[in-house]
């Protein structure tokens, strides 16, 4: 695995107070505390890698937050990368971010998307899920606490924002209103992404 530590965070996580990893970074980091990881070189990148094969480089239970927005989807083997995230983690560590909801037609028009990702996807990496309907946990031991889900939408066309808003209230409201637009509403009503967070435990 070819990796490059720009510079030098992988000697100091041990010692940093708060170790953040901000996968996918970019062009910029969403956190400036972040550890920015990208497979591209760019200003904003600290580690040079690529996610699909993991974060071997990092030691087990020694990051706090594992931040991702708009990044997951590009990934092939989501169960392995998972997997990866929840290794690095400490006990009660988080990982967080923002991911397209699959009924967004700017997940399928982009190629380099791999995975979609729906209202349930999280929940095959918990033996807990909040919702109502429940999915097989058998695939994988991975155990996180989904402790925020919640579908957004957004256009990049401001005058419809006003009623997007109220989307993301009405159908954020409860469990039954977020599967039944999820099941019902979807295909009709197009969501922008899923924000979520996952706590270790």
């Amino acid at each position: 695995m070819n990796v490059v530590d720009k510079h030098g965070f992988l000697e100091r996580i041990g010692y940093m107070e708060k170790v953040v990893l901000e996968l996918g970074c970019g062009t910029r980091k969403f956190d400036q505390n972040a550890i920015g990881i990208d497979r591209v070189d760019m200003d904003s990148v600290d580690i040079v890698c690529d996610l699909e094969e993991g974060l071997p480089f990092i030691k087990d239970e020694s990051v706090d937050l594992v931040c991702s927005f708009h990044t997951l989807e590009h990934i092939g083997n989501i169960e392995f990368v998972m997997r990866e995230i929840y290794r690095v983690l400490k006990k009660g560590g988080k990982t967080s971010g923002t991911v397209p909801h699959f009924s967004n037609p700017y997940y399928y028009s982009d190629y380099t998307h791999k995975t979609p990702f729906g209202l349930y996807t999280f929940s095959y990496f918990t033996k807990k899920s909040p919702l109502r309907r429940k999915v097989p946990t058998h695939y994988n031991e991975l155990d996180f606490t989904i402790t925020k889900l919640k579908i957004v939408f957004y256009s990049p066309f401001k005058f419809r924002n006003i009623s997007r808003k109220i989307f993301t209230f009405i159908f954020n409201s409860s469990v039954f209103m977020k599967e039944w637009y999820e099941g019902s509403l979807s295909g009709f009503l197009p969501a922008h992404e899923l924000f979520f967070e996952l706590e270790k435990n």
